[in-house]
């Protein structure tokens, strides 16, 4: 007996990254004529500065959900496949036992023919249940690539534009994790508004950090080295550089609902 699960369609997920494309289109007309002089390195006014770092900070919150959903539709493509495997398999071993027993036409039966007839049939119409739910995923995965590589050109010609950010998140961070009281360390590294690295948090756990850093907010991703993704934390900067104070929300749900509190950072160096 086979198990079956519902694969969720990607196509359900990208309503999520809908939200975004008509504002960046508006935003990339208006700086059309900025873009265009790129080639000759012109500077920006401050008025069309602003304009680009908020269109770069709304290209990479596109691009970061496009991830998501390739992750998804990555992970919903390898459960039909092994499905589809699977009803291959079986499909291969029914057929060979219809073939075995009809060739022995003495022994054969009506009945038993019909069973065997029936079970074929069944197995092969859950194989191609699972092919074409393949064909669907591969197709939704390759528009995803496209519009990745789409927008990976576009914030790149946006970063272009504009000057080199200082890399203000870029250190080791000291963390106190709230309400828990839990201390730990943050090793960030900062690339325009891009920002990765490595996190210790005392019986939380250690694990990689991935995210954003526009303006003074900070966006991260906690992805535990054996969970997966955990929690997302937001937070802002002091004027001085030294503090980051922010909340963050684990993705997880537990009894009484998703776990969430405050988060405080200190510059250790």
């Amino acid at each position: 007996m086979s198990r079956h699960h519902t694969v969720r369609s990607p196509q359900a997920g990208r309503s999520m990254a809908s939200v975004f494309p008509l504002v960046l289109l508006v935003a990339l007309a208006a700086l059309a004529p900025a873009l265009g002089q790129a080639g000759g390195n012109a500077p920006l006014d401050p008025l069309e500065s602003k304009r680009a770092e908020t269109l770069l900070g709304g290209l990479e919150e596109r691009s970061r959900i496009i991830g998501l959903l390739l992750l998804e539709a990555s992970r919903d493509y390898r459960r039909s496949a092994v499905e589809r495997a699977s009803a291959a398999q079986e499909l291969s071993e029914v057929q060979a036992e219809l073939d075995r027993e009809t060739v022995r036409v003495r022994d054969l039966t009506l009945e038993r023919l019909d069973v065997l007839r029936q079970q074929r049939d069944r197995v092969s119409a859950r194989y191609r249940e699972h092919d074409v739910i393949c064909e669907r995923l591969l197709g939704s995965i390759r528009d995803l690539l496209r519009e990745r590589d789409a927008l990976g050109r576009r914030i790149a010609d946006l970063r272009a534009l504009l000057p080199a950010d200082e890399e203000l998140i870029s250190g080791v961070w000291e963390i106190t994790w709230l309400p828990s009281g839990i201390s730990g360390t943050f090793y960030l590294d900062q690339s325009g508004t891009l920002v990765s690295g490595q996190y210790r948090l005392g019986s939380i756990g250690t694990g990689s950090l991935r995210g954003t850093f526009v303006g003074s907010k900070l966006y991260l991703e906690r992805v535990d080295s054996e969970r997966g993704r955990d929690a997302e934390l937001e937070g802002f900067l002091d004027a001085d550089g030294s503090r980051i104070r922010g909340t963050w929300q684990a993705l997880e749900m537990v009894q009484g609902g998703l776990p969430h509190g405050q988060w405080v950072a200190r510059r250790v160096r």
